[in-house]
Order: C-alpha cells, then structure tokens, then sequence
C-alpha cells in the first residue's frame, strides 16, 4: 500500500498506537534534559517543517561519529520526513546529551556513502547498521525493515564549537 504525504509517495503508513509512542519517547526524555541518559548513540534533529515551516524535533541513530570532522552520520529512507525537510533548509541544530550544536546537512553522493559504511563496519563496530543490504545481520534489526534505507546524511558542525 502506498500513500501521499506531503506531496512524496510512503511505501508505509507513519507509526501508530504503541509503536508512535516508543517512538516519540526519546524526544520527550530529551525536553526533560535526560539526554546524557540516551548517550551518544542518539541525537535530537530540530528541524523545519518543508510544508508550513513549524519546528519539528527527530530523534535519530546515529551510525557513526568524526571527531575530527565534528561530523555525525545518519542512515534514512530517501522518503522520510525529517530527511526531505534538511534537503529543503539542511541549517540546523541537534542536540547530543544536554548539548546543542549548529549544523550543515550534507548529503553524500553514492561512492563516498559507501565509503562511510565501508569505515563504519570495519571500525570494530558489530550492531546492525541501518543502510538495508550492507547490515550485517539485516532481520536482526528491531523495526524489521530491509533494504528501504537508501540515503545518508551527514551532520557537520559548525566552526568553533566545542565537541563532545
């Protein structure tokens, strides 16, 4: 079944029931300043809506982080929302723990996307990685979908801050 939202077409219908609160969870621990709690794993987007330009707030895995760059990267369907709203304004902030940070979204063309993950799974690091058909263990992942992550993002910094 597929679907119109917002001028894309969904594959899926957006979560509901329990599934849309688990989901919705993270942000609200991060508003109650319990950020620190989820760890780095996990970082809060702000962004703007495309469509009527209201303020939304994400959280999202983060798949793997530069230090040198002070550049976070993120794995989405090439339909989601918050990922269609950064390709229309991609100056932004996210939070990690109770910091916050100015970013540029930078979107990587196919053959730097596969050296990211190239990196990303020789770096000793063993969880699923949410880019479908290059996971490791692709029917492990709790959400249960493969193969519909088609896209990276990746989060620089802006000049001048301090990093975690």
């Amino acid at each position: 079944m597929t679907k119109r939202r917002h001028g894309v077409q969904h594959k899926r219908p957006p979560p509901g029931g329990g599934r849309r609160r688990l989901a919705r969870l993270c942000v609200v621990l991060f508003r109650m300043g319990l950020g620190p709690v989820l760890g780095r794993r996990l970082l809060l987007l702000h962004h703007t809506a495309r469509t009527d330009g209201r303020r939304r707030h994400t959280a999202l895995e983060v798949i793997a982080y530069d230090t040198e760059r002070g550049s976070w990267i993120l794995a989405s369907p090439a339909d989601a929302p918050w990922f269609l709203d950064l390709l229309a304004a991609p100056l932004t902030t996210v939070q990690v723990g109770n910091h916050h940070y100015a970013v540029t979204a930078h979107f990587p063309e196919a053959d730097e996307a596969a050296e990211i993950m190239a990196r990303h799974l020789t770096d000793g690091l063993r969880r699923a990685c949410p880019a479908g058909e290059m996971a490791e263990n692709a029917q492990a992942r709790p959400h249960g979908r493969t193969g519909d992550l088609s896209a990276l993002v990746r989060l620089d910094a802006a000049p001048g801050q301090r990093l975690p």
